[in-house]
């Protein structure tokens, strides 16, 4: 089942239509005090003030402690992410109220973010306003190229969308970011030394910028949409600098001087960081972890920010809270609530610290109920199945990006963590999901499927079934945003996935060996190439060969590995940089607990014994273009096949499924393949199908991923995606 199925059957149960549902991760079960509402809970909070709830020697009745840590773990696992996440990150690559810029897309083994985008590029990034209290952000025009910045708070509610849908415009612009104690939080434009700002008011010290920049990452370096014409053109015009900074160059954006900084951590980084990899299974440490986020971030009041504005008048870029109907208040505003109630086991504004009078007993209640806590988060995500309704997709596209106050939303904003991290809110992106065939069996790496979408149709019947996703277009009729179907690996045990899959480079269609190789030692088999005119070179990078590859010892067309870091060579007269390196044949990425290739891990295989003859032609290389996704942006450049009546089908297999063009085959990952790679291993095969579409068409003028209400008919979306079909 897809990781989202219970979320959205819950969802959809709670706005009246059918739901749906998906496996639990299991384990051990825990006593029912573990499983209490928040009702029960606070019964039993007052039983603790009477003997009931006291055990020997004054402590706390170890039932109710497992009771209160099993709904701190619920609602305190997106603050606690959010310290944790912001930690590492900011360990790895760049400080607080720095961007990351990102210099290659999502692909099988790089750092993207959690559950990475393989249709952007990314810019990342955590701003602290303890650290400065006001930041200058610049964006660049937005009218003509897609992207969005999400903007989260320390709760990770969505608290800001700036860009193509709310903010289009010809121009950059530049936003006054404060938090929310600055004097200006409470303005949406304010005007400092003559120069004017749109106020971006946060309702947290501590808060993640997510920024999404649509690229067609299957294009050639000669491609407008290409990534290497993006970065220049639009990734490295988007500039965070202190308003001092600012002021002081002009009014202008300062620019870093290196847009690769933090992208190649040092050894010490690394050990530094791993402690903050994947949330604690130690119930202090998450409390601990937990207690800073909420020491740093206090909760805020109904008077923070631009709270009580009526909605008519809120700012485009400022996102208003969840189920409001009349007037704004920041998302976060309404926690004092539970952060109250979880007092007696040390959990306070001021942090966390372990009640002195506990012993043992106590101790191992908190460890209990934080892991009952995982098991009813478990529960309410495996609640119920998908259906044949929405053809078995996951479509969550109501509460999320920000979330309900209560018990419901404190669940619903645990389970977005748990499957990437945090989500835009869905006039800007809905991800429908998928990882069992028909809602039944995992999707399988071994099988062939194929999806296929139709052209849409005048006067059709809603809700409009298998068509081209709906997006809001263009003069030409493009798509504003983007649409993608993305294969994945589920896993359970790590906290980043799921994972792109290494199997992505198996389809060479969008890949040409088209730049020179300077010269082959056959001595050292190492390497000499000019720099790529499209990406980066990096160890496991994947490359191929020209047509004469085998006069070098090589196989053409066939992928082999960056084998280890580049040595870079710059030319002092031409100013031209070469790359020299070893490859290899395979790169072996670590397994996970659950059988699982890992993400941006690994080493090479044996190293490849090059041969150099005399006489030999030039040699070329290319970067391979892995592609683990396909949707509009090669629809709408011609790379794409039709069929005949107008249809497009995507092939998904471990081979180019018959009838389907190359360039619509997204590769998976077989046992064939893990076989040649970890003899002996049984790695797991189980995929996961995210489609997004960014930028969808509205609700109210159908067909649309969003819901419809005419008032005389509501339907919780007037557009279901295709099925998915196998065919072995």
């Amino acid at each position: 089942m897809s990781p989202f199925d219970g979320i959205a059957a819950v969802c959809r149960s709670v706005v009246g239509v059918k739901g749906r549902g998906r496996s639990a991760r299991g384990g051990r079960p825990r006593s029912a005090a573990a499983s209490l509402e928040a009702l029960e809970v606070r019964t039993l909070m007052t039983a603790s003030h009477g003997m009931r709830g006291m055990a020997a020697g004054g402590a706390m009745n170890p039932e109710v402690i497992e009771a209160l840590a099993a709904e701190a773990y619920v609602w305190g696992l997106a603050p606690e992410f959010a310290q944790r996440f912001s930690t590492y990150n900011t360990i790895l690559s760049v400080p607080f109220n720095q961007l990351e810029y990102g210099t290659t897309p999502a692909a099988w083994n790089n750092d993207a973010t959690n559950a990475g985008d393989a249709s952007v590029v990314y810019i990342n990034g955590f701003t602290d306003f303890t650290k400065a209290p006001a930041l200058v952000l610049t964006v660049p025009p937005s009218s003509d190229q897609y992207y969005v910045v999400n903007y989260l708070d320390d709760y990770l509610n969505t608290i800001g969308s700036i860009g193509t849908r709310t903010t289009p415009s010809d121009e950059p612009t530049s936003y006054l970011l404060v938090g929310p104690n600055s004097p200006y939080a409470r303005r949406q434009t304010v005007t400092i030394r003559g120069f004017e700002y749109r106020v971006m008011a946060s309702d947290t010290n501590v808060n993640w910028m997510l920024i999404r920049i649509g690229t067609n990452t299957l294009a050639d370096a000669s491609d407008p949409q290409s990534v290497p014409n993006v970065q220049a053109n639009v990734v490295q015009k988007f500039a965070l600098n202190t308003l001092d900074e600012f002021e002081k160059n002009g009014h202008q954006p300062a620019f870093p001087t290196n847009y690769d900084a933090g992208s190649s951590p040092t050894p010490e980084q690394v050990e530094r960081a791993a402690p903050y990899q994947n949330t604690p299974t130690n119930a202090v440490e998450f409390l601990n972890q937990l207690g800073q986020s909420v020491r740093k971030n206090p909760i805020p009041s109904r008077t923070t920010a631009l709270s009580g504005t009526p909605l008519r008048r809120l700012p485009a870029w400022v996102v208003p809270q969840y189920g409001a109907k009349d007037r704004y208040m920041v998302p976060s505003f309404g926690q004092q609530g539970i952060l109250k109630l979880l007092g007696p086991i040390g959990l306070s504004k001021n942090g966390y610290r372990v009640p002195r009078n506990w012993g043992p007993a106590q101790l191992e209640a908190l460890q209990a109920g934080f892991e009952a806590g995982q098991q009813r988060l478990d529960a309410f995500i495996s609640s119920q199945a998908a259906t044949s309704s929405t053809n078995y997709w996951t479509i969550l596209n109501t509460i999320i990006g920000t979330y309900p106050n209560n018990e419901f939303g404190y669940l619903l904003r645990s389970t977005i963590v748990l499957n990437g991290g945090s989500a835009n809110v869905p006039a800007d992106a809905v991800y429908p999901a998928m990882a069992s065939y028909q809602g039944t069996t995992p999707l399988d790496g071994n099988e062939t499927y194929t999806i296929t979408f139709t052209p849409p149709q005048a006067g059709q019947p809603l809700p409009a079934v298998g068509i081209l996703p709906p997006l809001v277009t263009d003069a030409q009729g493009d798509p504003e945003g983007f649409w993608s179907i993305t294969l994945y690996q589920p896993d359970p045990t790590e906290v980043a996935a799921p994972f792109l899959s290494q199997a992505s480079v198996l389809n060479t269609a969008y890949s040409t060996a088209d730049t020179a190789v300077v010269s082959v030692d056959a001595a050292t088999d190492v390497l000499t190439v000019a720099a790529p005119s499209w990406g980066n070179i990096i160890a496991s990078t994947p490359i191929l060969f020209g047509a004469n590859a085998a006069e070098y010892g090589l196989s053409p067309n066939t992928v082999y590995y960056v084998a280890a870091a580049p040595t870079s060579t710059t030319d002092p007269t031409t100013g031209q940089t070469t790359y020299s390196f070893p490859i290899s044949t395979q790169w072996l990425q670590t397994l996970s607990a659950g059988n699982v290739p890992i993400q941006d891990s690994g080493a090479a295989g044996a190293i490849v014994d090059l041969a150099s003859p005399a006489g030999a032609s030039p040699l070329t290389y290319g970067m391979v273009k892995p592609v683990s996704q396909l949707g509009s942006m090669q629809l709408t450049a011609g790379q794409m096949q039709r069929n005949a009546d107008g249809s497009v089908t995507i092939g998904i297999g471990p081979t180019l499924p018959a009838g389907v063009a190359a360039t619509n085959w997204i590769p998976t990952p077989s046992t064939a393949y893990f076989n040649a790679l970890y003899p002996g291993a049984t790695v797991s095969t189980a995929l996961q199908l995210i489609m997004r579409m960014y930028y969808p068409t509205p609700g109210n003028t159908p067909p649309s991923i969003l819901p419809y209400d005419s008032g005389s008919t509501r339907l919780p979306e007037s557009y279901i995606p295709p099925a998915v079909v196998k065919v072995s």
